[in-house]
């Protein structure tokens, strides 16, 4: 049993972006600042036999979600379907399995974005992408809309090679960022919109002015909109992350629900996990700001804002 017959395997579920990297994870020279919204730290972030001991391979899988623009979303692409990591770890442990039994007494552990580990690094190494200026995870195909699973295994496979593709550095991310957050390829996660739109408590002026910019409540995807590299990019081939989707809600009607109800009846998406009065107070925000637009038709500012911005998208 190789690594291609790992991949064949994957394929037949759906899964084409499908890369080895070894257990033995080159760590980065150089290291900015973590997002407090990441779950790894220091040597955590790459080295999986903390996770796994005697790991020896990771399988490294993307998942593309690309469904298009909608006309009138407020909340980010990656969270319109149910919530990717509960679709993607159904995925990850059928592989899991898959190895189990090609390689008799090996064991295996699935992580997705909330383990330690630098799930971009993974992908990097693993020969799927390449790093671009708005830190984003760019695949040949299916762009920087991917979310990245992995498959931390005891069996030894055949690793493959980074590529020497790399981004285009045309500075549409830094231009288009509401909070100003890029510099070349420095990136400063305390100014980023989709940070804030997650980080609790009350927020300084100038962070809400950041939320305000945009109509997404929850997210951002600005910087990746006007990507050069997602131009023309597919839709996803998986239907997990076709079907259901929700690209708008109105938060003003979160009020009249408790917390139980709330969790009843959005718990089953990404956007939910920080809770509801997150969701409320960036609403709230955004509509002080754009008033008095905002204050007799939300849906106002959500088209100005596509039509003036989509003639900018991958220019």
């Amino acid at each position: 049993m190789t690594a291609q017959d790992v991949k064949t395997f994957c394929r037949t579920l759906g899964l084409t972006a499908v890369g080895i990297a070894s257990a033995s994870l080159p760590i980065p020279p150089t290291q900015g600042d973590i997002c407090p919204l990441a779950s790894g730290r220091g040597i955590d972030r790459y080295d999986p036999c903390r996770l796994l001991p005697l790991c020896r391979s990771i399988i490294v899988v993307l998942f593309p979600y690309f469904c298009g623009y909608p006309k009138n979303g407020n909340l980010s692409l990656y969270t319109h379907s149910y919530d990717y990591h509960t679709i993607i770890h159904s995925y990850l442990n059928r592989i899991g399995q898959f190895t189990e039994k090609a390689f008799p007494g090996s064991s295996y552990y699935s992580v997705v974005d909330t383990s330690p580990l630098s799930d971009r690094h993974l992908a990097v190494t693993a020969g799927l992408g390449f790093i671009g200026d708005n830190g984003c995870l760019i695949h040949e195909t299916y762009g920087s809309y991917c979310f990245i699973g992995a498959v931390l295994t005891t069996a030894a496979l055949e690793v493959d090679e980074p590529t020497k593709k790399e981004c285009l550095h045309c500075g549409n991310c830094e231009k288009i960022c509401p909070g100003k957050c890029f510099s070349g390829s420095a990136y400063n996660f305390a100014t980023c919109k989709s940070y804030l739109t997650q980080k609790k408590g009350d927020l300084t002026v100038q962070e809400q002015k950041v939320i305000a910019k945009t109509p997404y409540i929850f997210g951002c995807d600005e910087c990746q909109r006007v990507c050069p590299h997602n131009k023309d990019i597919p839709v996803t081939p998986l239907s997990d992350f076709r079907t259901d989707l929700l690209s708008y809600v109105d938060a003003r009607s979160f009020k009249n629900l408790t917390n139980r109800q709330f969790k009843e009846t959005y718990g089953k998406r990404a956007f939910s996990w920080r809770g509801k009065a997150i969701l409320i107070r960036n609403f709230t925000y955004i509509e002080q700001e754009n008033t008095p637009e905002s204050k007799n038709n939300s849906g106002v500012f959500l088209l100005r804002h596509f039509a003036m911005s989509s003639i900018q998208v991958h220019k």
